[in-house]
């Protein structure tokens, strides 16, 4: 089931305003200029922008637009990936009267250049050659090599032969192109759900393999104890299988997985949760916590309804691991609070009673914290070429502008807080009063995610679902997801849309 996570909303700090701010009159009095306007580089060259008229306490942001042809470090020093041609573009930010501001500087044309290639220099052994009298020009040009460069430094000189006809030129070889490396994808995860946790011997309950990506071609079932319980693979899908408890104990459901990806195989082994197995005669419960969260808000609550498949509920005793969240008592039953941003582990033991018999089983699962965010609060709403203006309502309203090249479209996006960097595959952007495509305009806006394997907030190479089919016109949402299991999204970047056209975003909600 899915959770819908808490409106996380990363917007603030506008990047495009059109005034300074104030310091010292000397301060004042300083113009700052962006100096260097272009560059021209080697790859893996190297080269610093230059500022002129600094100011205390502001702050300099340089942002490339291609960073695989040229990125830019946090100094301003511009590095060659690959060759082609970019723009840099230089910002100035400071704070005014608790208000951040940001003025653009300008942008730095940037060409990335290969390095030609230079033939490494062979210096032969050098020996005086001996030229008998006897011998022609002729085959003296064509026997005795005449050493070229720092060689014919030889303190014995070198009679020069003038070869009778043209000399044959040797052609320096072709090297043969090396084919792109084949990437192999990354491993599959495998996981066993097992029916129930809980059964007495000469009962049975199902167990199946589910996998994260790729398709699951065949299944080795085994137990980790066969004079606890056995394990059946069900002819009809590899990824079932029944087990059948054998004798009172303790033992785990092992899976050796075979996936394919992408048209690689994978083998992947995976082992269940602890399986118990009772006496044949003994009272077995399984009990579970209905839509369990993963996920809470600060200020958050969550009634606890506990399930059993046999017998009455006596008790239920919860414990909490972490401060994060607290189990409170109410008229209606246990109910959960968030009280803090924090990750806890709930655990529930319940017991039950049938007849003269009770049983026990526990109930556990994680719950992950998150601190309610305000739009105007965070600081990781961004724009360039645009401006955002905050308004009273707490809603941001973003007007896109038009950069100095004609491919400088407007663009708006947000950093995913830290917090949240892999917690997540859907982002839903709820906006209102917009014009960016009016239903007369031919072209939508696109979009781009950024991912951070590392699970830290940045940008990073790797842009991945770049499209033009977004229609953002009038009251809305947007609704964006990411497919790859295996990257955690970090940055979300929307561009494009009409001149002067308007969204006013109202919140943004993060999704499993």
């Amino acid at each position: 089931m899915r959770i819908r996570k808490a409106v996380a909303a990363v917007l603030a700090g506008a990047l495009v305003l059109t005034t300074f701010a104030t310091g010292t009159t000397s301060e004042a009095a300083k113009k700052t200029k962006l100096k260097t306007k272009k560059v021209s580089i080697f790859v893996k060259g190297k080269k610093k922008i230059s500022i002129t008229g600094k100011k205390a306490k502001h702050k300099y942001t340089f942002t490339s637009k291609k960073k695989k042809i040229a990125k830019v470090s946090k100094k301003g020093v511009i590095t060659g990936v690959k060759a082609g041609k970019t723009t840099i573009t230089v910002k100035d930010t400071w704070k005014q009267k608790g208000k951040k501001k940001t003025k653009k500087l300008g942008t730095v044309k940037v060409t990335v250049k290969k390095k030609v290639p230079v033939a490494p220099k062979v210096t032969p052994s050098v020996q005086t050659p001996v030229v008998p009298p006897a011998q022609t020009a002729d085959t003296q040009a064509s026997a005795t090599p005449v050493p070229t460069g720092e060689a014919q430094t030889s303190a014995t000189p070198v009679p020069t032969a003038t070869p009778s006809s043209t000399p044959k030129v040797t052609k320096k070889p072709t090297a043969t192109p090396t084919a792109a490396p084949t990437v192999t994808p990354k491993a599959p995860k495998a996981e066993i759900t097992l029916e129930k946790e809980n059964i007495n011997a000469g009962k049975t309950t199902t167990a199946e393999v589910s996998v994260n990506k790729g398709t699951v071609t065949d299944v080795v079932w085994k137990t980790a104890d066969e004079k606890t319980a056995t394990v059946q693979k069900d002819s009809a899908d590899a990824k079932k299988a029944e087990i059948t408890g054998v004798a009172k104990g303790e033992t785990k459901v092992i899976a050796e997985v075979k996936v394919k990806v992408e048209n690689t195989d994978f083998t992947v082994t995976v082992e269940s949760a602890l399986l118990k197995v009772a006496d044949s005669d003994a009272l077995v419960v399984n009990a579970s916590v209905e839509s369990a969260p993963t996920e809470m808000t600060v200020g958050d609550e969550f009634a606890l309804k506990v399930t059993v498949d046999t017998g009455t509920i006596e008790s239920i005793d919860w414990a909490v691991s972490g401060d994060a969240i607290v189990v409170a008592e109410t008229e209606s039953g246990d109910v959960l609070k968030a009280v803090k941003a924090g990750e806890v582990t709930v655990t529930g033991t319940v017991t039950v009673k049938q007849g003269d018999k009770t049983a026990t089983d526990t109930v556990q699962f994680t719950v992950y914290v998150m601190e309610k965010y305000n739009i105007q609060d965070a600081a990781n709403f961004w724009c360039q070429n645009a401006d955002i203006k905050y308004n009273d309502d707490g809603t941001l309203t973003y007007t896109k502008q038009q950069g100095e090249q004609d491919w400088q479209a407007g663009e708006f996006g947000f950093v995913v807080p830290r917090e949240m960097v892999g917690k997540f595959t859907k982002v839903i952007i709820k906006y209102k009063d917009a014009t960016l495509n009016p239903p007369e305009s031919e072209k939508g806006c696109g979009y781009v995610f950024h991912y951070d394997d590392e699970k830290q907030v940045s940008w990073i190479e790797g842009e991945d679902h770049w499209d033009d089919a977004l229609r953002i016109y009038g009251d809305g949402e947007i609704v964006l997801e990411n497919k790859d299991p295996d990257r955690a999204l970090s940055t979300v970047r929307i561009y494009d849309g009409v001149l002067n056209g308007q969204v006013t975003i109202v919140s943004v909600t993060y999704q499993m």
